[in-house]
């Protein structure tokens, strides 16, 4: 399998939190799917703190102003 897809959202609001949220829980599907994995390795919203109802944790964070 080829070297992951590595991507990053902009804007964690309805649509770009149920965007991770997909890639969280269909990650080994889509890998088959589209022949690599997809990794989430960064996103941007106004407000960190916010629960949004997904893990986070290993993202790199941008502030949107």
């Amino acid at each position: 399998m080829a070297d992951a897809l590595k991507i990053g959202i902009a804007g964690l609001g309805t649509v770009g939190a149920s965007l991770v949220r997909i890639l969280q829980e269909r990650h080994e599907m889509l890998a088959t799917t589209c022949g690599r994995p997809i990794e989430l390795v960064a996103v941007a919203a106004r407000d960190r703190s916010k629960d949004r109802g997904v893990d986070l944790a290993k993202t790199a964070w941008f502030r949107v102003r």
